[in-house]
């Protein structure tokens, strides 16, 4: 019991990126007693691009890139709702580029953020990768629509 315990909290900690990346070639984690449980032989190489646009007609932004082919990828979305406010994590999202090394997600934001919040996307990846991130400004998810309720002033009933 206690080495399949020891086994599955290495597998779940290997998928994070402070533990699976390690700190290079042959990390490796160990247990209590110092047996090895899990080893990380995987660097990689190169840098990743991306672009991030707003959704239209949804609450949510897709980013498309670029990465080494068959890498992991970790997307961290945060918020800069104030200056005076600290940056929120609003999510976290994993994606492995294709064998051309291309990929693709559609993040979802809470809808409850408001208009002009700044969404900033950081994308990590395996040691020897060199990071990306990009960042906009989130408007209304219909923009340009004509809706009577926004009307100044309204219009009368």
């Amino acid at each position: 019991m206690r080495t399949t315990l020891a086994l599955t909290t290495a597998l779940m900690l290997s998928s994070l990126p402070a533990f699976g990346a390690g700190a290079g070639a042959n990390s490796a984690l160990l247990s209590a007693n110092g047996t090895l449980v899990a080893q990380n032989d995987t660097v990689a190489h190169g840098f990743i691009s991306l672009e991030a646009k707003q959704l239209q007609g949804a609450e949510a932004i897709v980013v498309e890139g670029s990465a080494p082919p068959n890498s992991p990828i970790t997307m961290t979305l945060l918020a800069v709702v104030s200056p005076e406010l600290p940056t929120i994590v609003v999510s976290r999202q994993d994606v492995i580029t294709d064998v051309n090394g291309r990929f693709r997600a559609v993040i979802p934001i809470a809808s409850a953020y408001e208009r002009g919040t700044i969404l900033k996307i950081v994308a990590t990846s395996l040691p020897g990768v060199i990071p990306a991130s990009a960042q906009l400004v989130m408007n209304a998810p219909n923009e340009g629509a004509n809706v009577p309720l926004w009307a100044t002033p309204h219009p009368a009933r």
